[in-house]
């Protein structure tokens, strides 16, 4: 008896839970739906909206994930978009969670003639944007901005502190981008390559890293350093082969793996074969 009745007390406790969560995104939904948070990222935006004549806007936000060994930071930015022709003006957003006023910090201006490459993706259900994903680079590949917009934005702690509804935004901004990307990629055809080498060249340095880690340990145990030495070097061979540039790399993973042959070396001869 005394079992049935605490197994209906947890019932009756997550029943209410539920209930209170079900009606917070009830109400937090009806708030987006009135449009009062768009309105004071809107107003929150003017001066970004004054200049160069009539600008759309759209909320966005971005979080950025940081792992520390087992743990991981995640930092929350909130952005206000404002756009016009293919030129995107892009401010973060400063919301207090008491007041819930709105500040603009200081815009960046973001051209074509600024960006390399422009990368969109759109998440759809039923043939409706839910998300639109997006990443901005320069013409050396690196990474300027990312960016996600949400048709629905609905408050759930201080990092989620709008309700606002953008459906008909994230429509005509994933227009503008499409535009965008179309423009980028042709005006900046060899960026790909770009991105593409220094990728093979970051695999590259990480295989002088086991390399040199292999080194160390053919100090201790010369089988298990001279196995990583090779592995570091086969990585740097391969992003070598792929298409990085230079050879310091390579000449650190070959000196390493010699060094660590040479400790195997006088391991197998003096205490194996003896």
């Amino acid at each position: 008896m005394e079992n049935l009745l605490l197994l209906l007390f947890f019932v009756f406790i997550l029943a209410v839970f539920v209930c209170v969560k079900l009606m917070r995104k009830v109400s937090n939904r009806k708030a987006a739906q009135s449009g009062e948070d768009k309105e004071r990222v809107r107003r929150a935006a003017e001066l970004l909206l004054a200049e160069g004549g009539e600008r759309r806007t759209i909320y966005a936000h971005w979080e950025e994930r940081e792992s520390y060994g087992r743990s991981v930071r995640t930092t929350y930015y909130r952005y206000v978009v404002t756009y016009q022709n293919q030129t995107m003006c892009i401010a973060p957003l400063y919301i207090d969670k008491k007041t819930r006023q709105v500040q603009v910090g200081q815009p960046s201006i973001v051209t074509p003639e600024r960006l390399g490459k422009v990368t969109v993706r759109t998440k759809k259900k039923d043939g409706v944007v839910k998300r639109i994903e997006v990443w901005l680079g320069d013409k050396q590949g690196h990474t300027l901005i990312e960016l996600f917009m949400d048709a629905e934005n609905l408050r759930r702690s201080r990092w989620y502190p709008v309700n606002i509804m953008q459906q008909e935004e994230c429509v005509d901004f994933e227009r503008f981008l499409l535009s965008l990307a179309q423009r980028v990629a042709a005006e900046n055809p060899g960026v790909d390559d770009l991105i593409k080498a220094e990728n093979n060249e970051g695999f590259g340095i990480i295989g002088a890293g086991i390399s040199i880690a292999g080194a160390f340990f053919a100090f201790f145990f010369p089988p298990a350093g001279v196995i990583l030495a090779l592995i570091g070097l086969i990585m740097s061979m391969v992003s070598k082969r792929k298409g990085a540039k230079g050879w310091k790399v390579m000449i650190i993973s070959i000196l390493c793996t010699i060094w660590s042959a040479g400790f195997f070396w006088m391991y197998w001869t003096y205490f194996i074969c003896q």
